[in-house]
């Protein structure tokens, strides 16, 4: 008999992390729930285990922004004898607002959890990935990955991040058997600050917007047929393809009117 495999997901206990691991439960897989240890992810692993009593299903409360913690993450699975062969680097922090409006403490913990945690996962957890006859890494990225955002400067520039180095080392790895998927959202209501920052942007987020069970699936799915970046939606994709004859300078005044909405 051989041995099970898991899908960890990280952020999994809200938005779009706690969908992939029921889209990923739905689809027949072992899921290993980390978030931040909150009375959520216990809910959400129960409410999990109830529905697929045949299915394994853990859960790990660990605050990512620490710098131990993938290490921590890795320890937990070697302990349990967990073989993870699709690893989902969900966990991310947003925000919008004047650079100046947020303690320099606060983009330090925006970028260890969006950049430094995800690059430690992917280092840590490759070796036993790579022993595996096929595996896959998602990394979600955003829509934000492909624009300067004034007001949002730390948060693209992050997921700009995400998207080079998924690509960079998607090429590293051809021959092997650890495929990369990124994964570029636009706008996701996954909470009330979400909802709100969608309503105010506009029409043009809400002609974006997908739900968080939408982009699992979607992701998926297009992860499964070996696409490499996916973006969501037809307007999210349209989107992009104007973006790339705008002029910069345009580009980046329109993005600024838009997102200096959320600053007041």
């Amino acid at each position: 008999m051989s041995k099970p495999t898991y899908t960890l997901v990280t952020g999994a206990s809200n938005g779009i992390g706690r969908a992939f691991a029921e889209e990923c439960a739905e689809r027949g897989d072992n899921v290993l729930l980390v978030a931040l240890p909150e009375p959520k992810l216990e809910e959400v692993t129960n409410q999990l285990s109830s529905q697929y009593p045949e299915q394994s299903f853990h859960l790990l409360g660990i605050n990512l922004m620490d710098q131990g913690a993938p290490q921590q993450i890795l320890k937990w699975c070697n302990d349990n004898d967990f073989t993870v062969n699709l690893l989902i680097n969900n966990a991310g922090l947003g925000n919008s607002g004047p650079f100046v409006s947020r303690p320099a403490e606060f983009y330090q913990g925006q970028m260890q959890l969006n950049m430094v945690s995800l690059v430690g996962l992917t280092h840590l957890f490759l070796p036993m990935m790579m022993a595996q006859e096929k595996a896959n890494i998602i990394n979600v990225a955003s829509m934000a990955a492909f624009y300067d955002i004034p007001f949002k400067g730390i948060y693209s520039a992050s997921k700009k991040f995400v998207l080079s180095f998924s690509r960079s080392l998607n090429k590293e790895l051809e021959g092997s058997s650890v495929k990369i998927t990124v994964l570029c959202p636009a706008s996701v209501p996954t909470n009330p600050d979400v909802m709100q920052r969608e309503k105010e942007l506009g029409l043009m987020a809400r002609l974006s917007s997908r739900t968080p069970k939408q982009v699992a699936s979607y992701t998926l799915d297009k992860m499964l047929q070996g696409k490499q970046v996916v973006i969501p939606g037809f307007f999210p994709r349209l989107y992009k393809r104007i973006g790339t004859v705008v002029p910069y300078r345009t580009r980046l005044n329109i993005l600024a009117k838009q997102f200096v909405k959320n600053s007041k």
